[in-house]
């Protein structure tokens, strides 16, 4: 298959306060942050973005320029905040990752790239208003993997009602030792949350996993990988928004949708179920399915592309999705689910864009390897 660019050009998103939001969690970040939290020798400052930054906070300090599109996407994220920048590849201590997102109000930036080996789960639990800027990494970039070690848990984790948190242009690989790992969790009643232009893979468990009372996400122009169940939606996630995505290699959950309310899920790829299902949509879950190109491998069950189970109570909106001729993805909905507006095009179309352009750039041997892979077909 020729690559060629897409049309899609993205600019950067202005992205106001949110309208209707709850009164005690803003969707702008409070005047009471202060300068000199924690960031070690990692050189905190208040306000202003460090020396040679090209972030905007516009995009919610996305130096990438990417245009945040979804239901997660109303939320400055850290823009605005102290800026922490990372200096150390290590763990933990002064100047990693895991210090400068130990604190709300933070806009992370990377003075250094590579690879960050975790011993534990990285994670956001209980704060707001982060924006971790992968984008502002030197080559090659950054990648958040449990090597060796083995995490129990997920390898980066979103919970305890976390909230305006935006991740851009990292890689999450080879998460966990146990049967119950995640490459990425968000759970447990968080919201307005963007992943832009990431990459996990090899999760134990699940690849990118999103359940538990978590509203108002987005996860746009990344690729989930080569996970049994590449990702789960499931146990009251409301207003989740999944555009222009790479799913492959994962044998099923390519989303699994259950018991999950107004799914947007839009011009995204899924490739090479192996062996069970494309996209399941089950439980009472209510989503749109629209523009989606479905592709399998020679192990899928071209039939099962997509399976809606209607008599479990989904509820579903489809249109112009690209199936096998074997599959049906016939929905039971009349009317499209309202969602905010997000870049919109043909599978056909959405499926040169997302091989163009989705994941963590620049692209790792993993990741081309995948886009390899889809070419192949």
């Amino acid at each position: 298959m020729h690559r060629v660019p897409s049309a899609t050009t993205f600019a950067i998103a202005l992205l106001g306060a949110a309208l209707g939001c709850d009164a005690d969690l803003p969707r702008t970040l409070p005047s009471t942050a202060t300068s000199g939290a924690a960031g070690g020798s990692g050189g905190a400052s208040t306000g202003a973005a460090p020396a040679g930054s090209t972030w905007s906070s516009g995009a919610g300090g996305n130096s990438s320029g990417s245009a945040l599109e979804g239901f997660g996407t109303e939320t400055p994220g850290g823009a605005g905040g102290e800026s922490c920048v990372v200096t150390s590849l290590d763990d933990a201590g002064p100047g990693t990752l895991r210090d400068c997102v130990s604190a709300s109000n933070r806009h992370v930036t990377f003075a250094v790239g590579g690879t960050i080996e975790l011993a534990t789960t990285l994670s956001v639990a209980g704060q707001g208003h982060i924006t971790i800027d992968g984008a502002s990494a030197p080559a090659p970039g950054i990648t958040v993997t449990a090597g060796t070690n083995g995490v129990e848990g997920a390898l980066f984790s979103i919970t305890d009602a976390s909230h305006d948190i935006i991740v851009s242009h990292l890689r999450f690989r080879d998460a966990t030792d146990t049967s119950t790992g995640d490459a990425v969790r968000i759970y447990a009643g968080s919201h307005h949350i963007v992943f832009d232009h990431c990459s996990a893979r090899r999760g134990a468990d699940g690849g990118f996993d999103i359940t538990s009372g978590v509203h108002d996400v987005t996860v746009q122009w990344s690729i989930i990988a080569e996970t049994v169940k590449n990702q789960l939606v499931s146990y009251g996630v409301d207003r989740l928004s999944l555009h222009h995505n790479l799913y492959v290699h994962g044998s099923e959950r390519n989303p699994q949708l259950s018991e999950a309310t107004n799914v947007d899920m839009v011009n995204n790829v899924i490739v090479d179920w192996a062996g069970n299902y494309g996209t399941r949509i089950r439980e009472g879950s209510t989503a749109n399915l629209v523009a989606n190109a479905y592709l399998p491998g020679p192990s899928s069950d071209a039939e099962d592309a997509v399976v809606i189970e209607v008599t479990s109570g989904a509820q579903v909106y489809s249109e112009g999705n690209q199936l096998p001729t074997s599959a049906s993805a016939e929905g039971n909905l009349s009317t499209r689910l309202a969602a905010p507006p997000v870049t919109e095009m043909t599978a056909a179309e959405a499926l040169e864009a997302v091989l163009t352009e989705a994941g963590a750039q620049p692209r790792d041997a993993d990741d081309t390897q995948y886009i390899l892979d889809v070419d192949a077909l």
